[in-house]
């Protein structure tokens, strides 16, 4: 359990563009080609192995770690897809995604990120107004596994999660 905790305090960090793990086939963007490339591209070091990734996590070696490697892979493809049009906390061309289970369930969310553009043609209601509430700006299709957009959605979750502790926590004295 304080693995987890430890694991999405480490995601906030990311998320704040603090820091970030990423995979090391994956070259780091330093912050004026993110700016050119058109997303924030924040990343500080990159992670070669398994053991590297439990020991910056601090995930106990000998643990169950696939929670943690679910919303990991979750902020990799988060960062590799979506940072560009979206952060967690703040509307970038489309809109903020912490808490986003709350507004729609899983079974929503999946067919949007494979193709939002079908679900408004379909007069989905809730598509419709996002589409029309962002300026009639279509979101792309993405051609990403059910599993990969339940990670991505476990990594906004368990990010939602620590904000809301965070946010609701006594102030200290």
């Amino acid at each position: 359990m304080a693995a987890i905790v430890v694991a999405i305090g480490f995601l906030l960090l990311g998320a704040a563009g603090l820091v970030s793990i990423v995979p090391a086939d994956v070259s780091p963007l330093a912050h004026s080609d993110a700016a050119e490339a058109g997303g924030c591209g924040v990343t500080d070091f990159a992670v070669t192995d398994s053991a590297a990734l439990q020991q910056a996590l601090r995930v106990p070696t000998g643990g169950d770690s696939s929670q943690v490697a679910i919303i990991w892979a979750g902020q990799t493809l988060f960062n590799n897809n979506c940072a560009q049009c979206h952060a967690l906390a703040d509307v970038v061309v489309g809109p903020a995604l912490l808490g986003i289970t709350e507004r729609r369930p899983v079974s929503w969310i999946i067919p949007w990120v494979k193709n939002s553009s079908k679900m408004v043609a379909a007069g989905d209601e809730y598509a419709v107004k996002i589409f029309n509430q962002y300026q009639k700006q279509q979101m792309p299709s993405f051609q990403l596994s059910d599993r990969e957009i339940e990670s991505i959605v476990a990594y906004i979750e368990a990010t939602t999660d620590r904000a809301s502790a965070v946010a609701y926590a006594p102030a200290a004295r």
